[in-house]
């Protein structure tokens, strides 16, 4: 077995030995594990958080007070597959992420209006392409390996925030496709996004690559929104050594509009929480077609999600339960679509152990249909001596249990994956991935 040198996770664990003393308890809200601030839990409820280093030496309430809310996370994605791939191995992959929050209405009287700005660090290698050979990554923080600057956003919130855009250096999935149940996991195809939509849009973005956009959010109830963005979809301004700061608009175009509504969302609700979204989209970039192989423009898709608590452990406030999730991703035309079916499915219990309130347990489920056509060219091509692969799906299970302490300043995740058909070809053995996630909040 070949094995990547691992040093974040010692580190890690040395910071919290250091500093545990130091922190102290405050009302906040977990963070994503990609280093994104969660606003809401998986079951939607706020819980505590504290920081490892406390309260910076006093620094941090000071900037809060004058309308400055810095954000310092770190995530750790190490893994290794004992069993299956193309080789066995060991890698980690690791995102360092600073956020500096601006409340205009605090630093400027603008009434609603706040700036973001951010960037990360990425460093690592990926289990995947360099010892499995899957198509979904199995390292959700792996991707953009350098320094970064990622977001320079403003944001305006109107008419008691029933109205609020959003323009600057943004990226499509902060707003869309969104699930907080999805941030639990350590597979890339649930964490941050579904990932199926991303191999059929090249106009499609994540963190951390934000691009020039635009995105209006109204509600015209307060259980419910209606959502749109466009964006410039130049997937090139993503290269490493543009460092995120290639500001250029080629475009072509990505437009994407949500709908949504949200069960028991509001507060004195005590009904079990529940979020339902559909969306579609569409992106004006080029396509080679699989059967042809003429170059066409424009590819469209839609989408459903939804997340439910089905079971409250304990009393109403109670942070404990059990929900699921699932979504649903299609593109239909498969003559340019890679991927044009896509699913996945979660279910995941926070404070299964009352001891542990805060713990989160969750099983979850990827699956991806190649497209027909693009296996009719993988076969032809193979009539023609080519050493190709015919893809038709990959289906990844993962089993997951986060370990909060600190008063969730520190959790350290066991991880464990199943690939079956790695790549979709049938060609490489069955993969099983073992390690951990770790994430601080300093």
């Amino acid at each position: 077995m070949r094995v990547k040198s691992v040093t974040c996770i010692p580190i890690a664990i040395a910071i919290v030995c250091c500093w545990a003393a130091r922190t102290r308890s405050e009302d906040n809200t977990e963070a994503f594990p990609g280093a994104r601030s969660l606003a809401r839990t998986p079951f939607r409820l706020i819980l505590p958080r504290d920081h490892l280093l406390g309260d910076w030496f006093g620094a941090r309430p000071w900037l809060e007070d004058h309308g400055i809310t810095p954000v310092l996370t770190f995530v750790s994605d190490a893994l290794g597959n004992p069993v299956g791939g193309r080789q066995q191995g060991f890698t980690a992959a690791n995102n360092l992420n600073l956020e500096l929050n601006f409340d205009l209405e605090k630093l400027a009287g603008i009434e609603g209006g706040s700036f973001l700005a951010s960037a990360s660090y990425r460093f690592g290698s990926n289990l995947s392409r360099e010892y499995i050979g899957n198509a979904f990554t199995v390292q959700q923080v792996f991707g953009g390996e350098t320094f970064r600057l990622v977001s320079l956003s403003y944001l305006q919130k109107l008419l008691e925030n029933r109205v609020e855009f959003r323009l600057g250096r943004i990226a499509t999935g902060d707003d869309f496709l969104v699930s907080p149940y999805n941030y639990v996991f350590v597979q890339n195809g649930f964490d941050g996004n579904p990932v199926g939509i991303f191999f059929n849009s090249p106009g499609m973005t994540a963190y951390p690559n934000d691009t020039w956009g635009a995105r209006v959010k109204v509600r015209p109830t307060p259980r419910s929104y209606i959502m749109g963005g466009i964006y410039n979809g130049d997937p090139s301004i993503r290269a490493n050594d543009h460092h995120g700061v290639d500001f250029s608009m080629h475009g072509p175009l990505f437009a994407i509009m949500e709908i949504a509504y949200e069960r028991n969302s509001l507060p004195g609700d005590r009904g079990l929480i529940g979020n339902y979204k559909a969306g579609y989209w569409y992106d004006d970039s080029r396509y080679t077609d699989f059967n042809t192989g003429a170059v066409t423009r424009g590819n469209w898709g839609f989408y459903g999600m939804f997340d439910q608590v089905l079971v409250r452990f304990g009393e109403f406030a109670s942070y404990r339960g059990f929900g699921v999730a699932a979504s649903f991703l299609a593109s239909p035309d498969q003559s340019i679509s890679q991927m044009p079916y896509f699913f996945t499915a979660a279910f995941v219990t926070r404070g299964i152990f009352p001891s542990r309130p805060v713990d989160i347990l969750a099983l979850g489920v990827v699956f991806g249909h190649f497209s027909d056509d693009l296996q009719d060219a993988q076969r032809r091509a193979q009539q023609l001596g080519s050493n190709v692969g015919v893809q038709t799906h990959e289906t990844v299970v993962e089993l997951t249990y986060r370990v909060a302490f600190l008063r969730s300043a520190l959790y350290i995740q066991p991880d464990l994956q199943y690939i079956i058909r790695p790549g979709g070809t049938g060609r490489i053995p069955d993969a099983l991935t073992l390690g951990a996630q770790v994430g601080v909040n300093f």
